[in-house]
């Protein structure tokens, strides 16, 4: 495996640092640095560390990491494994630290800042390109109700054409009563929406757990209208269907 690594990109407000590649107390020093200087950088108040592709450190390793997320009001560990979550447990965190195992802990601690505030009552980047009457956006369908942020973790299984279905983990960040957009930490679940071509139509069934941020069960189907990148990161609009 290669040199541990990371690359960030952005859910609304929120940095997220993934961590890539195969840990030493040498490059984790080299990260945990270059991910402190980041932070003070842009004096980011509010990050994900995600570490998913991380399967051990060892107590050392833990604190150097940590060291770097002292600056930020809140910062979330989100993906452990079972065996990295024992060590983070018994490991010393800081009090603006807490491990989100999955999307409905992140979503509950992160909230509204897991959200676009500017764009409210529009599909993200649907004004843009309808103004300039350019790409798929054009022919997006008006929404009658006024679009609601949110950070609602959900399920969402899609239908490939002629392949079986794919399930993914995802984070519904506003909501109408004609779709939703959602927006992906799982770098899992990333990989398979970037390589799925086209994508365009696919059919899909999402299921909604109840959580903090919302209390009720919900399992709707839909069609997925476009794939975004915002941010360094990939998201999917989705348009609400009647159950097949």
């Amino acid at each position: 495996m290669s040199r541990l690594r990371f690359v960030t990109r952005e859910i609304g407000s929120v940095k997220v640092y993934d961590l890539i590649g195969e840990p030493s107390q040498e490059s984790l020093q080299e990260v945990a640095w270059k991910i402190q200087r980041s932070i003070r950088r842009h004096r980011l108040q509010r990050v994900i560390l995600n570490v998913q592709r991380i399967k051990s450190l060892d107590e050392l390793g833990v604190r150097k990491l940590m060291a770097a997320f002292l600056r930020p009001q809140h910062s979330a560990i989100y993906g452990a494994c079972d065996e990295l979550s024992h060590q983070l447990e018994g490991t010393y965190l800081p009090k603006n630290v807490r491990l989100c195992p999955t999307e409905k802990e992140v979503a509950e601690d992160l909230g509204p800042f897991l959200f676009e505030k500017d764009e409210v009552g529009h599909i993200l980047g649907e004004l843009d390109r309808s103004a300039s009457g350019q790409g798929p956006g054009v022919d997006f369908e008006r929404r009658r109700s006024k679009r609601m942020h949110v950070a609602i973790p959900l399920e969402m299984l899609l239908y490939p054409k002629d392949k079986e279905p794919v399930s993914t983990r995802g984070i519904a960040t506003n909501i109408s009563e004609g779709g939703m957009f959602v927006e992906y930490i799982d770098l899992d679940a990333l990989g398979v929406i970037e390589k799925m071509d086209p994508i365009e139509t696919l059919r899909v069934d999402i299921h909604i757990s109840p959580s903090g941020n919302f209390p009720e069960e919900y399992q709707l189907h839909g069609v997925i209208q476009r794939r975004e990148a915002r941010k360094r990161g990939l998201g999917l609009a989705v348009r609400f269907t009647q159950a097949a």
